[in-house]
């Protein structure tokens, strides 16, 4: 019982979490010394154009891969696989074509070559194998975990090797496209049977549309959730302080580590076998088995909440101080997302695919009128404020779906506040024991 709670699947994505949040505050505190902000503000600004593209043009080949009977069939995998680099190519095309424009509309002309070149990494992505998808179908969590927690020790030492030599953003940009064409060359070493060969088939490319038409739409509403802040942001803030909210941002996102390998990698494949075999239990399972992890997250994600200020007092030099308060803020949202993800994926086990959409229509209708009033009454915090809180609205629409299905329990709902109203008390009083100490004002 003690060796499964350590070491099961669900515990070791947790460890996972920790310990890569871990790499990722210490990559932080690294770079932060050797870069400036105006750096940060162009690398939060290039990652959102490169994920603008990668959420337009997404086609689901993971959700299709995992739920499909056929993935054990080699001719399948090679045409999905063909779909998915042909995409990848075209992808590249299209952003070195655009990134002057693109440059110009941000307003950061400069930053044309650097859009270009980073838009290499759709072509790199579309290369890799399929092997460690099919490995996420036939739940092999160790292996996927192993080589992930690996991969991102080795990206952490190239970024700080180039970002000492280079000192300019161009070692981030550098660092992760070389980090990922290792992941391409570990996608077909470190897995079996990863071979694949060009295999074009237009009638599997109208079955993957017809499978991924929810989610492309969903997507492309996800891109202006997540990514439309940076983007408006670009053009109100001076790169100093839109360095601040990139990096605000970036730690209020680290729970999502756990968020997305618990709800990827355990989660949806667990609920999809269990609506396979025993649907009749999908409601107890939707609870019961993600009981833990939820919990613990709850925890640690009000903790975060609560002590925000102090933790960037604690991790960085003064010059990057004001972003505690963007930080606090921001980190409402994560709070809320281990339960939204959790309802995404029990919705799409059950064959509402739709689900993904229209939560994501909820979720941009909130923002668009809730930035809108923010901007008007409180200036850019406003828009941080939208941004920060849109989760609940999520939260609240997920219950709403989740009782229609006979699986809403809210008793269980409750609890995951409760506990997260528990965290958010620690960290608050950790803070302002923090704060007292330093004599921070």
């Amino acid at each position: 019982m003690i060796r499964r709670a350590v070491f099961g699947d669900t515990s070791l994505i947790v460890w996972q979490m920790v310990f890569q949040n871990l790499l990722r505050i210490v990559s932080s505190m690294v770079l932060t010394r050797l870069l400036s902000a105006d750096d940060f503000a162009v690398v939060g600004v290039i990652t959102s154009v490169l994920v603008t593209v990668a959420l337009v043009s997404d086609i689901g080949v993971g959700a299709f891969i995992v739920r499909d009977e056929r993935t054990v069939e080699r001719r399948f995998r090679d045409e999905v696989w063909t779909l998915r680099l042909a995409r990848g190519i075209i992808l590249s095309v299209l952003t070195a074509v655009f990134a002057g424009p693109l440059a110009n509309f941000m307003e950061k002309p400069a930053l044309a070559p650097v859009i270009a070149v980073a838009g290499l990494t759709s072509l790199i992505d579309g290369l890799g194998s399929l092997a460690p998808i099919v490995a996420l179908r036939s739940r092999k969590v160790r292996k996927l975990i192993g080589i992930d927690v690996g991969a991102q020790i080795l990206g952490l030492a190239i970024s700080i090797g180039l970002a000492a030599v280079i000192g300019s953003y161009w070692a981030i940009i550098l660092s992760n496209l070389i980090s990922q064409a290792l992941g391409v060359v570990f996608s077909y070493v470190l897995y079996d049977d990863s071979s694949q060969r060009w295999r074009l088939s237009m009638q599997r490319s109208a079955e993957l549309w017809r499978f991924s038409r929810f989610i492309t739409g969903s997507t492309i509403l996800t891109l202006a959730i997540t990514q439309g802040d940076k983007l408006i942001l670009s053009r109100l803030l001076p790169l100093d302080v839109l360095g601040l909210y990139v990096i605000a941002g970036g730690l209020a996102m680290a729970p999502m580590a756990l968020v997305s390998g618990y709800a990827g990698r355990i989660l949806y494949p667990l609920l999809a076998e269990v609506r396979r075999e025993a649907p009749e239990t999908l409601a107890w399972r939707f609870y019961h088995d993600r009981m833990v992890p939820t919990l613990l997250y709850a925890f640690a994600a009000g903790g975060l909440i609560g002590f925000g200020p102090s933790l960037i007092v604690l991790l960085y030099d003064p010059r990057y101080t004001g972003a505690g308060a963007y930080l606090q803020i921001m980190a409402i949202a994560p709070f809320f997302m281990m339960g939204n993800y959790a309802a995404n994926e029990v919705m799409i086990a059950l064959g509402h695919p739709r689900f993904t959409f229209t939560v994501n229509v909820v979720r941009l209708i909130y923002l668009l009128v809730a930035g809108w009033l923010g901007w008007t009454f409180l200036g850019v915090i406003g828009i941080v404020w939208a941004v920060g809180t849109v989760e609940v609205v999520a939260q609240l629409y997920g219950w709403i779906a989740l009782r229609r299905q006979a699986i809403l329990d809210l008793r269980y709902e409750m609890l995951f506040l409760l506990v997260g109203g528990a965290g958010l008390s620690v960290g608050a009083a950790a803070d302002f024991v923090i704060r007292h100490v330093l004599k921070i004002a």
